[in-house]
């Protein structure tokens, strides 16, 4: 069985499930041109509940990512508490 950029994406949540995951770290995993539509697919076709954030960094808008399972608490990392990137 093949193991597509969708499945290494979706692991990838779910090994960091409630943490904010930066889209260039995605890129690096669901392919630097499609990695949005591996976002998509983990949505639509695994029902994956996968937030949005951007936000500002000097001149850089850091577009981030978590995925949030149903019932599952969110806890931010000590990191993420303290104002900085994961």
């Amino acid at each position: 069985m093949t193991t597509t950029y969708r499945d290494l994406v979706a692991h990838y949540f779910k090994a960091h499930r409630g943490l904010w995951i930066d889209g260039n770290q995605l890129a690096a995993i669901g392919g630097c041109y499609a990695w949005r539509s591996r976002v998509s697919d983990c949505r639509t076709q695994l029902g994956m509940a996968i937030e949005n954030r951007q936000r500002k960094v000097g001149r850089r808008t850091v577009s981030e990512y978590r995925f949030v399972p149903p019932s599952q608490p969110v806890q931010a990392s000590f990191f993420q508490e303290a104002g900085h990137a994961h």
